[in-house]
């Protein structure tokens, strides 16, 4: 009996910090989230960067696998992940500048360009070391084109 109340106890507890938590950053969960996606991203993309500089041999089937990963991961990117108010020095860990809901349109459509690249991609990466190569300039520019435009540099 006194484990049970013990165990309540805690489970009250921990539901209070966590509501803290969500009280003090209501943006925590999305910014977390474009983070991990980002981080996800990043992995692949690493894999794809060291084939297409010669850093790790060319393998389709990696390669492809981690394109795959990519369009997938981009396929998530959508305005549910950026809520109002979870801007830099606004929202804990966020980087996402302001600009992104004054400028809602262009942002979005640079989210369909990453689409875009991402899904070239996969075709790309499983082709040859060549056009492995060449797909990476597309991403990479999709990548680089939201990020300036988008993102505060970290310091």
């Amino acid at each position: 009996m006194k484990f049970g109340f013990f165990a309540a106890g805690l489970a009250a507890a921990l539901a209070t910090a966590a509501i803290a938590q969500e009280a003090e950053d209501p943006f925590a969960d999305a910014v977390e989230s474009r983070h991990g996606l980002m981080l996800l991203m990043a992995q692949n993309l690493g894999t794809l960067g060291g084939m297409a500089k010669g850093e790790t041999p060319y393998d389709a089937a990696v390669a492809g696998k981690a394109a795959d990963n990519i369009a997938a991961l981009s396929s998530v990117m959508s305005m549910d992940l950026f809520p109002a108010g979870s801007e830099y020095e606004k929202a804990a860990d966020s980087f996402a500048l302001p600009s992104i809901w004054s400028n809602q349109e262009d942002f979005v459509k640079k989210i369909s360009a990453l689409n875009d690249a991402a899904n070239a991609m996969t075709a790309d990466a499983k082709k040859d070391l060549a056009s492995l190569q060449a797909g990476m300039n597309g991403i990479g520019g999709a990548c680089a084109a939201c990020h300036k435009a988008y993102r505060q540099p970290e310091e």
